[in-house]
């Protein structure tokens, strides 16, 4: 997925979503966010995961774009839960709730909202510095995406990892973490220097409709 898609879609989308102001989309983001962190009962979470969902289902989005992406987080969750020892179901269902619960609505706010408008919108109450943070790693996630991707198409040219091959298969995840996280940092890094190459100096300029 690349991000200027995304773009594309919050832009010209026409779905119900899209005439939803920011500033009530990015509230109800923020209401998700915090019965995610506050609430504890998988089966809660589970069930405003399914509401999301179905919004996302009966309306006029990319759906299979929209759910794809969602679940790019569920990565780093696999590794917490293989890394942990007597962990239970209800708490693995929890943690799997939670993170795909907040990174649908996310999703769905970046897919019919575009990124001025966002950003535009926390600016009212969040300090510069922050929301300059926010946008770098808005912009940082699709670089690892895209990272990502071409990290797959090399391992699916000079091999896999083969369940026959356990050691082989670790031996190659490894050095594709290792390789991402090392190429993600570099990219951001060359983003944020072109970024002051341009004029940047720590605040984010918009232009009014």
């Amino acid at each position: 997925m690349r991000i200027v898609d995304i773009d594309y879609y919050a832009i010209y989308g026409n779905s119900w979503l899209h005439k939803i102001s920011a500033t009530k989309k990015l509230t109800a983001v923020l209401l998700i966010l915090t019965s995610v962190i506050l609430v504890y009962d998988y089966r809660i979470i589970g069930i405003l995961y399914l509401v999301l969902l179905t919004n996302i289902l009966f309306s006029k989005l990319p759906k299979l774009k929209i759910i794809a992406l969602s679940l790019y987080p569920l990565i780093f969750v696999s590794l917490l839960i293989f890394s942990t020892k007597n962990i239970g179901l209800p708490f693995i269902f929890l943690l799997i709730f939670k993170v795909i619960t907040a990174s649908t609505a996310f999703v769905t706010v970046i897919f019919t909202t575009s990124f001025i408008e966002i950003f535009q919108t926390t600016e009212k109450f969040l300090p510069s510095f922050l929301v300059s943070v926010l946008f770098l790693t808005y912009r940082s996630i699709f670089i690892l995406w895209t990272t990502l991707e071409n990290l797959q198409l090399a391992m699916y040219i000079r091999g896999r990892p083969q369940f026959r091959k356990p050691f082989y298969s670790i031996k190659v995840i490894s050095n594709a973490l290792g390789f991402l996280i090392i190429t993600a940092i570099e990219a951001s890094e060359n983003m944020y220097e072109g970024m002051r190459l341009r004029g940047y100096s720590g605040n984010l300029k918009y232009l009014r409709k």
